[in-house]
């Protein structure tokens, strides 16, 4: 029976992304969570490189690529050939950091409603659990 407990852990985590995905999706429709997370790391990091911005916003090489390419698309951030002509040096634009400044508090909200039923001591279980199966 431990298989359908590992199922049952999978399928919660998944149901519970689901969940917090239409609720991203009805108050930032225009924002998926990967551009959020890389745009939060540029913002950090003014002139960080494509591949730590990838590294920190948890996305891989060909899926970063695609997305840096429609941020700077809709003219959100900058990618200019750092000093050592290696790397690409990513900045937000005023737009860029203007609509970092209108999501953040939607972002807070939307995780507070999915984390409303857990307390302070679960929440702390929870991340710690969940940073456990990640590494």
């Amino acid at each position: 029976m431990t298989s359908r407990m590992d199922e049952s852990v999978f399928h919660a985590l998944r149901r519970a992304m689901q969940e917090h995905g239409a609720r991203w999706q009805a108050k930032l429709p225009g924002l998926t969570k990967p551009q959020y997370a890389v745009l939060v790391a540029i913002s950090e990091t003014p002139g960080l490189d494509q591949g730590a911005a990838g590294q920190r916003a948890a996305t891989d090489k060909a899926t970063l690529a695609n997305l840096l390419l429609r941020l700077e698309e809709r003219g959100l951030i900058t990618r200019t050939v750092g000093t050592d002509r290696r790397r690409r040096e990513l900045r937000l634009t005023p737009a860029g950091e203007e609509l970092l400044a209108t999501a953040m508090p939607v972002v807070d909200r939307v995780n507070e409603s999915m984390l409303a039923p857990l307390d302070d001591d679960e929440r702390r279980q929870l991340v710690a659990l969940l940073t456990k199966l990640a590494l």
